[in-house]
């Protein structure tokens, strides 16, 4: 039951930190900064992708591993 909880909220955190990253790189370099998930960013090009892509590969890891960590402990009981 715990690992079912725990599976679910990176999953859903997962998918928080993705849907933020699409916002950042979708955001036009205009302004000084932009302020997302408590880090303010400076509203450049270069760090706009740089931090969009970071944000979205962290998403996806987050997504993507409950998958693993299943695999990882359905291998370790069979062992």
């Amino acid at each position: 039951m715990k690992k079912a909880i725990v599976f679910f909220v990176m999953v859903i955190s997962g998918l928080i930190v993705t849907e933020q990253a699409i916002d950042i790189l979708t955001t036009r370099g205009r302004g000084e900064a932009i302020y997302k998930m408590g880090m303010l960013i400076p509203a450049q090009d270069f760090y706009l992708y740089l931090y969009g892509s970071m944000f979205l590969l962290l998403g996806i890891l987050l997504i993507l591993s409950p998958l693993l960590l299943r695999k990882f402990f359905v291998a370790k009981k069979s062992a």
